[in-house]
Formats: C-alpha cells, sequence, structure tokens
C-alpha cells in the first residue's frame, strides 16, 4: 500500500489484515520432503544402481531454536500438511502487509494527518490537562 493512503483507508486496511489473520486455518512452518532410502541389505531391490530406494516417505523439517527439527509425515496426511505449510505462508505476508499499513499508518500520524490533531488531547507537557 502506498505512503499517500489517507488515515481512513490505512486505518481500514489494518481492520481487514487483522480480520484476515482471525480466518487463517491451521498453519505450520517447514519445508515437506519426499525421500527415498537405500535399506543397506545387498540383495534387496535398492541396492541395484538404477533403483530410487525405498520410498517414497515424507519428512517435514523446521527450525527450532536454531537446530532442524524433521517429523516423519504419513503418506496420508501429505496434503494436509502442504496446506498447512501453505497456510504459514498466507500468514507471513498478512504480517509483512500488516506491519506495511502500520508503519505508513504511523508516519501518518507523525505528520500530523490525525483527524484529532487539534491539539486538544495530550498537548499539555506531561501529558495531564490543567484544571
Amino acid at each position: 500500500m502506498a505512503s499517500s493512503s489517507s488515515l481512513s483507508e490505512l486505518r481500514e486496511r489494518k481492520e481487514q489484515l487483522l480480520a484476515a489473520l482471525g480466518e487463517l486455518r491451521p498453519f505450520r512452518p517447514g519445508s515437506l520432503v519426499e525421500r527415498y532410502r537405500k535399506c543397506g541389505r545387498p540383495n534387496c531391490h535398492c541396492a541395484r544402481d538404477d533403483s530410487p530406494g525405498h520410498g517414497p516417505s515424507y519428512s517435514l523439517t523446521r527450525a527450532v531454536e536454531g537446530k532442524t527439527r524433521t517429523k516423519i509425515i504419513p503418506a496420508g496426511a501429505v496434503e494436509t500438511v502442504q496446506e498447512q505449510i501453505d497456510e504459514y505462508h498466507r500468514f507471513r505476508q498478512v504480517v509483512r502487509d500488516l506491519v506495511e499499513t502500520n508503519v505508513n499508518l504511523c508516519d501518518a500520524l507523525l505528520k500530523g494527518e490525525d483527524e484529532q490533531s487539534d491539539g486538544a488531547e495530550g498537548s499539555e507537557k506531561g501529558g495531564f490537562a490543567q484544571q
């Protein structure tokens, strides 16, 4: 959103983004990987050079406190997990948009474009109006 938007447009956009956060389905970060492995038995079909190995098996990897964590995902849950990862990407985009909208809103408020910038509120030093 352009920084030249009006305060009312910025506030409306902020409300839309906050509502979008509440509409998100369950999500998770990470990468879903399809893997094939060789078991190591010399007489197994996977020992042939042209064999991809056993699989596919699926794992979800993600960083947790600086370490890579891996979780095995059952084949029947792959589609659901991929949807959760996609939803996480939507979450991240909404958050980026929300931050940018708030930066623009703060900039507009600093410029004194607020409807209440007539000096009536909080204009006294220390924030208290004298009686």
